[in-house]
C-alpha cells in the first residue's frame, strides 16, 4: 500500500478508532476503566441540543450526565475531593471545582445525534481538523457558560482529587490569602494549569514555568505582562489563547505568583 492510500485509510478509520477508546475514572478510593459500552450500561444516554462555543453553532449530541457517571463509578458526597481533573489525549488537563457538577448541567458526549460517533463533526484545532472523540465535555447552558466552564474534547481520563493534595508543589507556600501572589495562584489555577505546569505539576501542553528556571528569570516583566493576555502578538500560530478578560491587576497578580514560586523550585524532576 503506498503512502497516499495509507493516509486516506487513516483519515477514514481514525475517528471511529478514537470513539472506541476507554475512559479512565479515578476516584479518591478507587480507579477503574470503562468502555463506551460499559458507560451506556451504567448511565442513561441522553440527547442534548445547545449552541456550542467550540463549533460556534447549534449542535445535537448523545451523551451521559457527568455527575451521574461519577456516581455510577462510586463517587459519594463527602469523599476527600474538591476538584475534577479532565485529561485529554494530547496532555491538555483542565480542572474545575467539583461544585460545578452539582447542578447536573455537565454532559460527557460521545457522538453527534443520529451518528455513530463524531465522524462528521470535526473541530478546528489550529490549521487541522480533529475529532473530539472519544469524549467531549459540554454544558447544557451552551455559550452562556463559554468563559466560565471548561469545554475539553478528546478526553481519556477523569480524576477526582483534593486539589492541594494533588498539586502541592504549585501551591504558593507562605503567601497570605489576601496577597497578590495568592490571588495570582487562583487565576493560574482557573486559567493556566490546563496547559502549564509549575514544578512539573499541571498540564503538559504548554511549557513548564518554574523549573529549572522560573519564567520571570528569562522574561522581563514588561514582556511577560504583554505576552500573557495576547501570546499571538508575540508568536504567530501560538497555541496559547488570548485572555481579554484579564485586567491589568489580574496580570500583575499572575506575575506576582510566578515570582513567588521562584523560591519554591523542585531541585530534580
Amino acid at each position: 500500500m503506498n503512502r497516499v492510500w495509507w493516509i486516506v485509510l487513516w483519515w477514514a478509520v481514525m475517528p471511529s478508532c478514537l470513539a472506541a477508546q476507554d475512559l479512565q475514572i479515578q476516584l479518591p478510593e478507587q480507579k477503574l476503566t470503562w468502555s463506551l459500552a460499559q458507560i451506556k450500561q451504567q448511565v442513561p444516554v441522553q440527547q442534548i441540543k445547545l449552541v456550542d462555543p467550540v463549533y460556534n453553532s447549534e449542535k445535537s449530541f448523545e451523551g451521559v450526565s457527568l455527575l451521574q457517571l461519577l456516581k455510577a463509578a462510586g463517587y459519594t458526597p463527602g469523599q476527600a475531593a474538591d476538584e475534577v481533573v479532565l485529561t485529554a489525549s494530547d496532555g491538555y488537563a483542565p480542572s474545575m471545582p467539583l461544585e460545578y457538577l452539582l447542578d447536573d448541567q455537565a454532559v460527557m458526549v460521545f457522538a453527534e445525534s443520529g451518528k455513530k460517533d463524531f465522524e462528521f463533526a470535526l473541530v478546528a484545532q489550529g490549521k487541522a481538523m480533529v475529532s473530539p472523540a472519544p469524549f467531549y465535555l459540554v454544558w447544557k447552558q451552551g455559550k452562556a457558560v463559554e468563559k466560565t466552564r471548561p469545554w475539553p474534547y478528546q478526553l481519556v481520563k477523569l480524576e477526582l482529587v483534593s486539589f492541594q493534595q494533588r498539586y502541592p508543589k504549585l501551591y504558593p507556600t507562605n503567601a497570605a490569602q489576601n496577597s497578590a501572589a495568592y490571588q495570582g495562584f487562583l487565576l493560574f489555577k482557573q486559567s493556566c494549569i490546563s496547559c502549564h505546569s509549575i514544578n512539573l505539576q499541571g498540564g503538559e501542553l504548554g511549557p513548564e514555568l518554574n523549573a529549572p528556571k522560573n519564567v520571570t528569570e528569562y522574561w522581563t516583566d514588561d514582556h511577560l505582562k504583554a505576552f500573557i493576555p495576547n501570546a499571538s502578538g508575540y508568536r504567530y500560530k501560538s497555541k496559547m489563547p488570548t485572555f481579554p478578560q484579564f485586567s491589568d491587576k489580574d496580570i500583575d497578580h499572575l506575575v506576582a505568583y510566578l515570582k513567588h514560586m521562584k523560591s519554591y523550585k523542585i531541585q530534580t524532576p
